[in-house]
């Protein structure tokens, strides 16, 4: 009996399961059918697309990858690689700022690599005279007094219209000598080794030292350490920044006559009447013919446009002090190099406050002050306006020639005379003698003469070497010409 009940059990469960298996067997079936209508579609345009490609590609464009972003331009084109300038000893590699004198004679210190120096690094100045001529006026090693010692030449020389060259020179071995002590018992009088270097002028007889590193600073207890800033004029009056220890300080100081003299140093008194002290910072002009020198100096936290001569210093121009703009007084010179001619007149950039405050270019010129340009005044032929000025240059008809900067980082090279204002140079323009890819990036103080030729030196962008280097010159006509450029043949 109990056998029959469990197989009347099973029969039960099979009729249950094979009622609903209908019902089942059609959802699976649905099921099916909804995959194979999405996934149909889908695989097919997987199909379709080839590998590695995307929409929008161009012909001559790269494939991306599948999993990256597909470029709808075209990519910018590789600029060809920078080429190094491989230079020999006979080609020039560099340069300083040039000088130009009144007969249109162009010199210039040109740097080249010099196995046999220290820092592999030679120097020769070059001087080019009115035939067009280079000759050699000043070499990386010359000879001195009747043993012929060698003495290795350093720094920026400085030239004048008879051809005489100062400049600062050391032995070829660059070893030191102990300076002489007065008293080997006095412990103050104990004085450590100092090169055996100094400040030289060559000229048609030969050379001549003019003082030595070691040697004692006029009127005061101190021994030189250091020389830099040197100039000299046609009478062969020499000016340099002399630094000193023992005490320590700076100070200007002119060779004049035989005699080596100190104009302005540091702790001095700027004036009589004024309690301010010069401190160890100064920027001179060149010296003029009639013995004179302009230089800015730092008086603590102010500082002033000043003059020397061999009859002392006037102050020109100071911090706080009314300037030439109405309603405004000096706030500072930027630490800006002033400039002087041979008549005694001045150029020099300062600060200004005021209702309508500002940077300006100002001259002396029979003991007045004047604003020659203000910053918000137009360049020459366009609508940019001038934002800031450096490295004036003054001639003897009082021409000036200065940096002059413009909308934003811009900048150029100009000249200011009875006239106008005149471009020479600005910075994204063709250089002179150069590719249309040659652009000016970038100036230095320039030099003019009373002819009111102009020499620089410059920087500029070069589609070949990254970047170059040169020497100009504005003639007489205005014509801007490129003299020399890195790589070129050293005159022999």
């Amino acid at each position: 009996m109990k056998r029959i009940n469990d197989i009347k059990n099973i029969k039960a469960r099979f009729s249950h399961l094979f009622s609903i298996l209908p019902a089942a067997l059609t959802l699976l079936t649905l099921l099916t059918l909804l995959i194979m209508t999405i996934g149909g579609p889908l695989a097919e345009a997987q199909e379709k697309k080839p590998a590695g490609s995307g929409a929008g590609v161009k012909k001559g464009q790269e494939k991306p990858a599948d999993d990256e972003p597909v470029a709808i331009t075209e990519k910018t084109k590789k600029s060809s690689a920078i080429e190094v300038m491989v230079l020999t000893e006979s080609q020039f590699g560099n340069f300083r700022y040039p000088q130009i004198d009144e007969s249109g004679a162009i010199s210039v210190l040109g740097l080249y690599n010099f196995a046999q120096a220290e820092n592999r690094v030679g120097q020769r100045l070059f001087t080019r005279g009115a035939d067009g001529k280079w000759r050699t006026s000043l070499d990386f090693v010359e000879t001195i007094g009747d043993k012929k010692e060698k003495l290795i030449t350093a720094g920026v020389p400085q030239i004048n219209l008879k051809g005489e060259t100062v400049f600062i020179g050391g032995p070829g071995d660059n070893r030191a000598e102990p300076a002489a002590v007065a008293d080997p018992n006095d412990p103050a009088a104990q004085r450590t080794g100092i090169p055996r270097s100094g400040l030289f002028r060559k000229t048609a007889s030969g050379i001549q030292p003019l003082m030595q590193l070691g040697g004692e600073v006029p009127n005061m207890p101190s021994v030189f350490t250091g020389i830099s800033n040197i100039s000299i004029n046609g009478k062969g009056t020499v000016i340099f920044i002399g630094t000193y220890g023992d005490p320590d300080g700076r100070g200007l100081f002119y060779h004049h006559e035989g005699t080596l003299k100190l104009i302005a140093r540091s702790g001095q008194r700027i004036g009589v009447g004024d309690t301010g002290t010069f401190s160890e910072h100064y920027y001179p002009s060149t010296v003029n013919d009639r013995d004179e020198v302009a230089f800015l100096g730092r008086v603590g936290d102010k500082s002033g446009i000043f003059l020397a001569s061999t009859k002392g210093v006037e102050l020109i121009a100071f911090t706080g002090r009314p300037s030439p703009v109405k309603g405004a007084n000096f706030i500072g010179f930027g630490n800006r190099t002033p400039a002087i001619n041979n008549k005694g007149e001045m150029a020099f950039v300062g600060f200004f406050d005021g209702p309508e405050s500002g940077r300006g270019l100002f001259t002396r010129k029979d003991g007045v002050v004047s604003l020659l340009l203000r910053s918000g005044d137009t360049l020459p032929g366009t609508n940019y306006a001038f934002t800031d000025f450096s490295a004036p240059a003054i001639n003897d008809r009082g021409d000036v020639a200065f940096i002059g900067n413009f909308a934003g980082r811009n900048r150029g090279l100009f000249i200011k005379t009875a006239k106008g204002v005149e471009t020479i140079a600005l910075m994204d323009q063709p250089i002179p003698g150069g590719t249309k890819e040659d652009i000016f990036n970038n100036f230095t103080q320039p030099a003019i003469n009373a002819r009111g030729e102009v020499v620089f030196y410059a920087q500029w962008k070069s589609a070949r070497f990254g970047v170059d280097v040169g020497v100009f010159w504005r003639d007489q006509k205005g014509e801007l010409k490129l003299l020399l450029r890195r790589g070129d043949e050293m005159p022999k």
